[in-house]
């Protein structure tokens, strides 16, 4: 699902061909919390951007000459998703649901620096097999590329779990 306030900000008809650091600025703007870490925010609507993309709401264009990356929605964006999203009312959270959540971080948590443990192990054995192969580079280049770009998605997860469990446990 996608965050609300995201959904509110894509759902102006005049927020197209626009980038995750634009979207990721008006986020901060509406949230209002000096808290908030732009980085961890840009990656949560990355994240929630390339789910659109995914459904085929967004299309991802990144230019040649600079190599910005700018999103443009397509004709099945789907505005009454967002205001359905927009005018939902969120239940109050019960203590069951509370401590439900809780544990769901704390296992994807874990799971999440378990997967970024594996892939540094991989990075390394790839950077080893280079070194002692140096034909094969390009081969191995490829692989070693497509787990670094994974471990950097963990990180940013990670991130925004350690963000979340920490201000749950400071409310």
């Amino acid at each position: 699902m996608i965050d609300r306030q995201i959904g509110n900000i894509l759902t102006l008809k005049n927020i197209d061909h626009f980038s995750a650091v634009e979207i990721r600025t008006a986020y901060i703007a509406i949230q209002r919390d000096e808290q908030l870490d732009p980085a961890s925010v840009r990656r949560f609507v990355y994240e929630a951007l390339l789910k659109l993309v995914k459904r085929g709401w967004l299309k991802k264009q990144t230019s040649n000459k600079k190599g910005v990356t700018r999103y443009i929605k397509t004709n099945l964006f789907e505005y009454d998703y967002f205001k359905k999203l927009a005018l939902s009312i969120s239940e109050p959270i019960t203590e069951i649901d509370e401590k439900k959540y809780k544990q769901t971080l704390t296992t994807r948590l874990k799971q999440y620096n378990a997967d970024l443990l594996e892939g540094l192990g991989a990075v390394k054995e790839y950077i080893a097999l280079k070194d002692i192969h140096p034909e094969l580079h390009t081969h191995l280049k490829q692989r070693y590329m497509a787990v670094q770009e994974n471990n950097h998605i963990l990180k940013g997860k990670i991130g925004v779990l350690n963000e979340l469990i920490k201000s749950n446990t400071e409310t």
